[in-house]
């Protein structure tokens, strides 16, 4: 039975919309599973004449992780589960704007052949963070400071590009790519089920009949969160930060709270039901001996 859900999928895991989408971008019809963050501009930027350059410090939690820079492992590769993560993240956008399987669709991307005369440069991934957020205002004293920090966006934006759009095996390591992979297979197989749990515990404005596109990356995160939980057992804490992280990182507005909130009553119903499945078990027991 499909679920009202924005997001359904049929039993044969063919990804579809409840109701039609628009043409995708043109830069993921390009590179298949690329998108730039909505929060490419990292800090809005306004020149005032005041005599010093106010800036608004982030919040700690920000600076900290911006700080933070990827995982690489001998090979020149990333190799942490986060990348995993986000990897996972964009093969399921992307199969929920082709209406395809993010198995197949994934096990494409990794396999396609390079185009002839395509150079990545790896030097780009230790440039590359994941950890990089949205920040706060700025205000700068002068135009050409104001015009540096956009050059500085810019750049980033460029670096998130290339390496989104770049060939899975020059950017991920082997043992990466199969855990992105057991991320999907899990998506897949709890698809539905957690499509109906989804829909019950986002609010009213996220399930928007006339804009079914509108919130694919917020319920992608979901699902990808939810099977990470159930079907690979990680710990519930680890993925709740993973999804708020990426939810700062590729969401706008209050979806990282609201995500986190999501995730929050799905644990809680989950923990709630396996008390009850317990305590039946406890009670036939009982009743046998």
């Amino acid at each position: 039975m499909e679920a009202s859900s924005v997001l359904s999928c049929s039993s044969k895991t063919h990804f579809t919309m409840n109701l039609q989408l628009s043409s995708p971008p043109s830069s993921l019809c390009k590179h298949l599973v690329s998108f730039t963050p909505r929060t490419t501009i990292r800090h809005r930027v306004s020149c005032t004449t005041r005599n010093s350059l106010a800036v608004q410090e982030a919040p700690d939690s920000v600076s900290v992780a911006t700080t933070s820079m990827p995982k690489i492992d001998k090979s020149g590769r990333f190799c942490s589960p986060r990348a995993a993560r986000e990897l996972a993240l964009l093969i399921i956008y992307a199969s929920c704007l082709e209406g395809s399987d993010p198995i197949r669709l994934f096990e494409r991307r990794v396999n396609s052949r390079r185009e002839p005369g395509y150079g990545f440069d790896k030097v780009s991934l230790l440039e590359y963070n994941h950890m990089s957020f949205g920040g706060p205002p700025v205000t700068t004293e002068t135009v050409e400071e104001a015009d540096e920090l956009l050059r500085n966006d810019e750049k980033e934006s460029a670096i998130e590009a290339e390496i989104l759009s770049a060939p899975p095996k020059l950017v991920y390591s082997k043992l990466l790519l199969r855990f992105t992979r057991k991320l999907l297979v899990a998506v897949v197989e709890k698809w539905d089920s957690h499509a109906r749990v989804i829909d019950k515990v986002v609010p009213p404005n996220w399930k928007v009949r006339d804009q079914p596109s509108g919130r694919i990356l917020e319920l992608s995160i979901l699902h990808l969160a939810m099977s990470d939980i159930t079907v690979l057992g990680t710990r519930h804490q680890i993925v709740i930060n993973e999804a708020v992280d990426l939810a700062k990182r590729f969401c706008d507005g209050a979806a990282p709270r609201i995500i986190n909130g999501c995730l929050r009553t799905f644990v809680k119903d989950l923990e709630g039901a396996h008390t009850a499945e317990a305590s039946e078990s406890k009670k036939q027991v009982a009743v046998e001996v």
